[in-house]
């Protein structure tokens, strides 16, 4: 598998056999020659020699196809498999539904004196920190921290440091015991993220998606060490700093890498963080993702509260106190909540900037809450996601998927099932809408059809099984709504054998172009 790109799809993945494109004129569709002309143009033009092509535009008001291509075939979908995922939650959970995070005390409160632990019961909400700000909107930069890029603009501790105020607000000034998270609600697993083998954890606890956001600075000249800086810097994890300054212009330069994870008795880490840093050169960023989630969050609510006036008295070594948890299990009071933004708006750093960490906690978070699982969550909601796609027409269990394969006329089976549900509007506001936000925010933004194209990206780097060369996949799926107001719901995938990665740019404004060109030149009656 490639090792060039940042958001790659999850799981394993294979290339096809074989290459070519099919005369499009000669599966036109009902959008006439002129959408068969536009899109040929685009497709042949010298930089996609050599590359496959499939796609499929359907008009949902009609039924017809306005263009088709190869519609049977398989492509690598890459991060376009995710509207499956957040299909599956809104269908089974709802576009208004909200997690619950809860805070619990165990024991009674005494002249501001807490007689026994707070309990932080995790509700799989996925944006407790800085993400949401002022006015309910969220932080969706694009590329997003969760890929070494710049940390988000709000506090990392934003949420908790909410719920630390309403603590104090209880008249509560000292906490006698410590601070426990409850993540019971399902499970913890341990999931692919990244083309290079990298895991994380999946816990219905996420603070900051569970990541410690490190940057690094150049020292101040060739071969002091770098400036490195953490967010939130919590004593979580503390980091060996083998970074170096390097003259500008030297060849094969070490790009950052966290090596030599240790876990502290008291849960905390120790890491490696190794690599090098151009004397002048720009900050880069590097994410750490948490192994244990539930001791992040206990780290930082402590944090939290301390900062709040609240001083907590136990060292922490709470989650195997054995004693402290059967305290717990007998006597909980409910002391404050928070309540999450709607599942329409949490699925957004799923699809808007394609999160791979947000995504392999959704069907954990719909077997535990919709399917009532704890064990196996993820099975059941597998489960479920394949019970929406029998509901669709779809066979439950495609052919290709377990290496992230579809075909178009997949995708618009599953795409106008969507449509025709009561969340439909909220389904495709989540997606990246083109030329406005997301990672769609930088394709065709001149175009007329930008802000009326929602659709989610895909990108996908393998190696060809028939010839051993790297093979790039540009995917893109989902609506155009059309000037006189109708809707199609589209797939369209290329494929190509290509050594730099930058193809997988030109063919992102390609896929644009095609979209603009139904844009333009359909107006279904």
């Amino acid at each position: 598998m490639l090792g060039l790109l940042g958001a790659l799809p999850l799981g394993s993945m294979s290339g096809p056999s074989g290459f070519g494109v099919k005369n499009p004129l000669d599966q036109s569709g009902t959008g006439g020659p002129a959408v068969a002309a536009g899109i040929q143009e685009i497709i042949r033009r010298p930089e996609f020699q050599g590359s496959r092509w499939g796609m499929r535009f359907c008009s949902l008001r009609s039924g017809e196809d306005l263009y088709a291509m190869n519609t049977d075939q398989l492509f690598i979908a890459g991060s376009s498999f995710k509207i499956f995922p957040a299909g599956t939650a809104f269908s089974t959970l709802g576009d208004g539904y909200r997690f619950r995070t809860r805070l619990h005390r165990t024991g009674p409160i005494v002249r501001g004196v807490l007689k026994g632990d707070l309990v932080l019961v995790a509700g799989g909400d996925l944006l407790l920190g800085g993400r949401v700000q002022r006015g309910g909107r969220l932080s969706l930069p694009d590329p997003d921290h969760t890929y070494n890029a710049k940390r988000l603009a709000g506090d990392p501790l934003g949420t908790l440091r909410d719920l630390a105020r309403q603590v104090r607000a209880q008249g509560i000034r000292r906490v006698e015991g410590g601070v426990l998270v409850d993540a019971s609600l399902f499970r913890q697993g341990l999931e692919d993220v990244f083309s290079d083998g990298m895991k994380a954890a999946v816990s219905p606890m996420m603070v900051n998606d569970n990541v410690v956001d490190v940057s690094v600075r150049p020292g101040a000249r060739v071969g002091t060490p770098g400036l490195v800086r953490l967010s939130p810097d919590l004593g979580y994890v503390r980091i060996t700093n083998e970074v170096t300054t390097i003259a500008a212009g030297t060849a094969d330069a070490r790009r950052l890498t966290f090596t030599g994870d240790v876990t502290n008795p008291d849960g905390t880490h120790q890491v490696r963080l190794a690599g090098d840093a151009v004397l002048g050169g720009q900050e880069q960023f590097i994410a750490y993702h948490v192994p244990e989630p539930t001791r992040f969050a206990e780290i930082a609510f402590t944090n939290a509260l301390q900062d709040a006036g609240v001083g907590v008295d136990a060292d922490r070594q709470a989650a195997t106190d054995r004693d402290r948890r059967a305290a717990y299990a007998k006597t909980r009071d409910l002391l404050v909540e928070h309540l999450s933004p709607p599942l329409s708006e949490e699925v957004k750093v799923m699809l808007k900037v394609s999160s791979n960490v947000h995504t392999v906690h959704f069907p954990y978070l719909v077997g535990a809450i919709a399917g009532h699982e704890a064990r196996n969550a993820k099975q059941r909601g597998d489960e479920l996601q394949s019970r929406l796609f029998r509901q669709a027409g779809l066979d439950p269990n495609p052919p290709g998927a377990s290496d992230v394969k579809y075909t178009p006329d997949f995708f618009i089976g599953f795409l106008r099932h969507m449509a025709r549900q009561p969340y439909f509007h909220a389904f495709h506001r989540a997606m990246p809408i083109m030329g406005r936000d997301g990672t769609l925010a930088g394709v065709q933004v001149d175009s007329p059809a930008a802000g009326h194209v929602y659709a989610k990206t895909g990108t996908a780097g393998t190696t060809s099984p028939a010839t051993g060369k790297p093979l790039l996949t540009k995917a893109l799926a989902g609506y155009i709504e059309l000037p006189d107001g109708s809707w199609t719901a589209f797939a369209a995938f290329m494929e190509q054998e290509a050594a730099s990665a930058d193809l997988l740019t030109v063919a992102g404004q390609a896929l644009g172009e095609i979209a603009t060109v139904v844009y333009n030149e359909t107006s279904p009656s």
